[in-house]
């Protein structure tokens, strides 16, 4: 079930110029079926974000599936768009009647003009081969000029629910907005939002509950590399920072929490029964 590429015609020119300053690449998507002479839209998304983000895809059906990280390797009017393939299709049934799986990796890439589409056969090419459906991922690879530093996004569309399909923006953090709360028992601190880059030096945040202030030297690390080889080529971590705790006057960390910039509270446990509530995101827009 390796995938295929199949180019379509250009639609957009870019100034030549356009290979330098900040920009800002968008990835817009179709998921679409063949139905006799015509065909259906699936699913749509659109993924965007500041040079350098991938696309992170995946497309499942009941009898196979196909995950793919995409990236860019931009000329001033062509693209080249590459891609690192995990799939699996189901192959039959046990003696038992459990589902036996074959699972396959791959890379392909595909050059196109910026503006451009390419079509992505996720289940393999060729109309009602061993009767899975001829269906397609549309992806048109655009960009324009951005203002500033802009923050990665994605939106996803499902109009089929019989069909299984993700999107995502994957970008490295350089900066990261943190906030922090001390929580103990029922009362918590006033929060605090720090602007952290990851790997560099800690800064020293304090937390007043009552009359009592608590100090701590707070910083962001990135997490240990991907232990598999499927886990490092689609990038599952690269989004993830880690909050290091210490405290003043000491080299062992308090505690170290990971979570993506997802605006959801994690808590990292301290002692004396305190909590530490952290939430990463995005910075504002500059």
């Amino acid at each position: 079930m390796r995938p295929s590429w199949r180019h379509s015609l250009v639609a957009v020119a870019l100034l030549g110029t356009a290979a330098q300053g900040n920009y800002r690449v968008s990835y817009r998507l179709q998921v679409v079926e063949r139905t006799g002479a015509g065909t259906r839209v699936l699913a749509t998304g659109v993924v965007a974000g500041p040079q350098g983000t991938d696309l992170r895809l995946s497309v499942r059906t009941a009898s196979a599936e196909t995950q793919a990280l995409l990236d860019l390797l931009p000329e001033p009017d062509t693209v080249n768009l590459s891609g690192t393939f995990f799939g699996r299709r189901l192959a039959g049934r046990s003696r038992r009647g459990l589902p036996l799986w074959e699972e396959d990796s791959y890379r392909r890439w595909a050059r196109l003009a910026w503006g451009g589409s390419v079509r992505l056969y996720p289940l393999g090419a060729g109309e009602g081969r061993g009767g899975r459906p001829d269906l397609w991922v549309e992806i048109t690879v655009a960009r324009e000029f951005a203002a500033g530093e802009t923050r990665p996004s994605d939106e996803v569309t499902i109009l089929d629910s019989s069909l299984a399909f993700s999107a995502e923006a994957v970008a490295q953090p350089r900066r990261v907005l943190v906030r922090l709360a001390l929580v103990r028992g029922d009362t918590a601190s006033s929060p605090r939002a720090l602007d952290l880059v990851p790997d560099t030096p800690g800064r020293r945040v304090s937390f007043t509950l009552g009359r009592e202030t608590s100090a701590f030297d707070v910083g962001l690390v990135r997490p240990e590399p991907a232990r598999t080889g499927r886990d490092s080529a689609l990038a599952l971590g690269v989004d993830v920072v880690c909050l290091r705790v210490v405290l003043p006057d000491s080299a062992t960390p308090a505690g170290e929490r990971c979570g993506r910039l997802d605006n959801i509270a994690r808590r990292l446990a301290l002692a004396a029964g305190d909590t530490l509530v952290a939430t990463f995101a995005w910075p504002p827009v500059r």
